[in-house]
């Protein structure tokens, strides 16, 4: 008997069995791990992607939180390097966001929430890529970027919960083409991880 009163309060405490509702001010904070897609340049590249999340929603389900994104891909071709015509290497996109997202969330009351959002946050890129001659040259660039994502929460509970989204990324990569430095193709993203509500 004791053993279930034990079970019992742990449930309390963690929110389960509890309608998977939010009523008022509340606080989210999520974790997730995805991939990221170059579907629309030439590169074709894609690699692993980790986003964080921490934001305050009001009552009428518009939030705004801080989040923080990374994200490696590698393209599918092989060019020469500069230093090593003789060596092949894949061109890289690579970057690191940080920044604000806000978000408006439909359905508060229901066990799955969907969301959508738009992203501001200032981006250092990372890029490994051909020059006019085709050589594999690294570059370096800090940028302001912007992404809107569309998302779905799926609550197990009052407070815990599964989160999923995808986003097209704006400027989060530039790089230097006919010595202009302009931004990448938009960047595809998709995301999964746990949320909590508090």
């Amino acid at each position: 008997m004791r053993t279930l009163s034990k079970w019992v309060a742990l449930a309390g405490v963690l929110g389960l069995g509890t309608e998977a509702a939010a009523e008022g001010w509340q606080g989210y904070a999520s974790l997730g791990a995805g991939i990221t897609l170059d579907h629309l340049s030439d590169f074709r590249s894609m690699g692993p992607a980790l986003h964080g999340y921490l934001g305050v929603e009001s009552p009428p389900g518009l939030s705004l939180g801080l989040l923080a994104e990374v994200s490696e891909t590698w393209g599918k071709q092989q060019f020469p390097t500069a230093a090593d015509p003789n060596r092949l290497e894949k061109p890289q996109l690579d970057y690191k966001a940080v920044g604000i997202e806000a978000r408006l969330r439909f359905f508060r009351d229901k066990p799955i929430n969907p969301w959508v959002g738009a992203r501001l946050s200032k981006s250092w890129s990372s890029t490994f890529t051909p020059n006019e001659v085709g050589n594999l040259f690294r570059e370096k660039i800090d940028t302001t970027s912007m992404a809107f994502r569309v998302g779905v929460d799926g609550w197990l509970s009052s407070r815990w919960g599964v989160s999923v989204s995808t986003a097209f990324q704006f400027c989060d990569v530039k790089f230097t083409t006919d010595v202009i430095k302009e931004c990448a193709e938009p960047l595809h993203s998709v995301i999964a991880g746990p949320v909590i509500r508090f």
